[in-house]
C-alpha cells in the first residue's frame, strides 16, 4: 500500500472509532485509538510492522534529548504564562488548593502514557506518510484530522470542553490543535523522534490540568478555564502560535539539518 493510500485508511479508521467510541469508558478507548489504529495498519493491513523498517518509520528508535528542553518550553511553558495572564487580567487568582501531589503523581504515570498512544498515531505514522504534501500541508492536514476526531467527545459527551459558549469554545479549540499540529509536527521534524512530540503533549495536559484543578481560584472559571487559559484558551493559542512562527523563522536554510521523517511515497 503506498504512503498516500495508507494514510487515507488511517484517518478514516481513526475517525471511525472516535465517532463510535466517544462516549465509551469515558472516553478511554476514544483516547487510546491511534494507537489500536497504527496497529492494525502495520499488522493486519499494510503488514510492515512485520519488518524493522515499518517500525523504524515511526521515529520512536532515538529519544530526541535535544529537543526535550524546547518541548516542555513551548507547552508547559506557555500554560504557565496563559495562567498568570488570566491572573493578571483579574480572572482568576493563584491559591494552592486541594490534593495536588496526588493528582501529580497519578498525571506523570498515566499522563506519556495517554501522550504516546495519541503521539505515535499523528506524528510517528501519520506524519511521515503525508510527506508528500510537503512539511506545512501535512501538518495542517494532521491538525484538521486531529480536531474531527476530537468533535465526537465534545458534541456528543459532556466530559470535554462542556462548558462555555459552544462556538466560542470551538474556535479556540480548533485554532489551538492547529498550532500544536504544527508545534509538535515541527518537533518531530527536527528530532527525527516521536519522543519529543510526546514530551510537548503530556507536559501540556499535565501543567494546564494542575495549575487549573490546583493552582487557582476564580469567580468566573469559564472565562480564565475555558476562554483564556486551560486546554486550548485564547492565551494558550497566542503563545502556541508564537513558538511556532519563532520555530518556522528558525528553521532557515543552513540553521540546522533536519532529520528526515518521509518515506517511500
Amino acid at each position: 500500500m503506498s504512503d498516500r493510500a495508507a494514510s487515507i485508511v488511517f484517518i478514516v479508521l481513526t475517525l471511525a472509532i472516535a465517532l463510535t467510541t466517544a462516549g465509551v469508558a469515558e472516553g478511554l478507548v476514544l483516547a487510546f485509538s491511534p494507537l489500536l489504529a497504527v496497529l492494525v495498519m502495520l499488522l493486519v493491513l499494510t503488514r510492515e510492522g512485520y519488518s524493522r523498517e515499518g517500525w523504524r518509520r515511526l521515529g520512536m528508535g532515538r529519544p530526541g534529548l535535544r529537543w526535550w528542553p524546547l518541548a516542555a518550553a513551548t507547552t508547559a511553558g506557555v500554560c504557565l504564562l496563559a495562567t498568570e495572564g488570566a491572573v493578571v487580567f483579574g480572572y482568576a487568582r493563584w491559591s494552592v488548593q486541594g490534593e495536588w501531589l496526588q493528582s501529580a503523581l497519578v498525571m506523570c504515570v498515566t499522563g506519556p502514557v495517554l501522550a504516546f498512544a495519541e503521539e505515535i498515531g499523528w506524528r510517528g505514522y501519520l506524519q511521515p506518510r503525508l510527506a508528500h504534501l510537503g512539511e506545512r500541508w501535512a501538518m495542517l492536514v494532521i491538525g484538521l484530522v486531529w480536531i474531527a476526531w476530537h468533535l465526537p467527545y465534545i458534541l456528543l459527551t459532556p466530559y470535554y470542553h462542556g462548558e462555555g459558549n459552544r462556538g466560542l469554545v470551538l474556535v479556540l479549540f480548533s485554532g489551538s490543535v492547529i498550532a500544536f499540529s504544527f508545534l509538535f509536527g515541527y518537533l518531530r521534524i527536527m528530532s527525527g523522534s516521536v519522543w519529543p512530540a510526546v514530551l510537548a503533549h503530556f507536559a501540556h495536559n499535565a501543567t494546564f490540568a494542575l495549575l487549573l484543578e490546583h493552582a487557582i481560584s476564580s469567580e468566573q472559571p469559564v472565562v480564565a478555564r475555558e476562554y483564556l487559559a486551560g486546554d486550548t484558551g485564547l492565551f494558550v493559542l497566542i503563545g502556541t502560535a508564537a513558538c511556532v512562527l519563532a520555530i518556522g523563522i528558525s528553521r532557515s536554510p543552513g540553521r540546522h539539518r533536519p532529520v528526515p521523517v518521509s518515506g517511500r511515497r
